[in-house]
């Protein structure tokens, strides 16, 4: 007959919950795997398999009882964790839309609103289709699997501890949310920036032929140069996306090291 002592059952039980938790926090708050299309079954399956593949990779674990007040705290912290690094991830696709927003309102699209499901707004019709482009490159460059892997990293410059978190991390984390933004505006400034001229030399142009009626023009002028914009930058949006990617893996290790 085999018998398993309290403590081997105490391990086993801190081996799969605790990183359970960090794991099952990113996937309730990353981009697309959080979407309220996917069941919370096939989710937490997901984060099952995944706990179960990197569990022997995990380093020591605190001496606590998992079901203890510190063992409690101890997973709350890890809850916690995942949802921060899915967060930061969420900040990445927010930049994208961010800087569709601001091109659409441009163009004059402004007007042309969907409902997000996910985010529980409006949002404008070019801002969902960047961001549906910039998904299907995400999914492309397996970004998945490098979120998942750069996940599994943090159990090393980020190991599961009862210990609390430093405000150096905290305040890098944040941080990186701003350098996520910026990229964003960075990436809708030279269609903004045409689309600003454009609209001034239309204001000009009314003012030199007043008969001209502007608004039956100028829409049309208007939406036809932010298309032909958005369309011979796209390959450039695309890198820009890359970049933008690589800025959001770095700073999900970098914060994790902080932290």
């Amino acid at each position: 007959m085999i018998n398993f002592t309290d403590a081997q059952l105490q391990l086993w039980l801190a081996s799969l919950i605790w990183p359970l938790a960090r794991i099952l926090g990113l996937i309730m708050s990353a981009p697309f795997i959080s979407e309220t299309g996917i069941p919370v079954p096939a989710r937490i399956l997901l984060g099952t398999v995944i706990t179960l593949a990197i569990a022997p990779t995990i380093g020591p674990l605190p001496s606590v009882a998992v079901g203890s007040w510190e063992g409690i705290g101890v997973l709350v912290r890890e809850i916690l964790i995942g949802v921060s690094l899915g967060i930061l991830m969420q900040t990445l696709f927010a930049a994208v839309s961010l800087a569709g927003e601001l091109v659409g309102t441009q163009m004059g699209l402004g007007f042309a609103t969907l409902y997000d499901p996910n985010s529980e707004s409006s949002t404008t019709s070019f801002s969902a289709l960047m961001v549906a482009l910039s998904g299907l490159v995400f999914f492309a460059i397996d970004g998945h699997l490098a979120m998942f892997g750069a996940l599994a990293q943090t159990f090393k410059t980020l190991p599961i501890a009862e210990l609390g978190f430093k405000a150096g991390g905290l305040k890098m984390l944040t941080a990186y949310g701003g350098v996520l933004c910026m990229h964003g505006l960075v990436m809708a400034l030279p269609i903004t920036i045409t689309l600003i001229i454009v609209n001034l030399s239309l204001g000009m142009l009314s003012k030199a032929a007043p008969q001209l009626n502007l608004f039956s023009i100028g829409f049309p002028i208007t939406l036809a140069a932010g298309l032909f914009l958005a369309f011979i930058g796209l390959p450039g949006w695309l890198r820009a996306f890359d970049k933008l990617w690589e800025v959001s893996l770095d700073g999900i290790m970098r914060a994790a090291g902080a932290l």
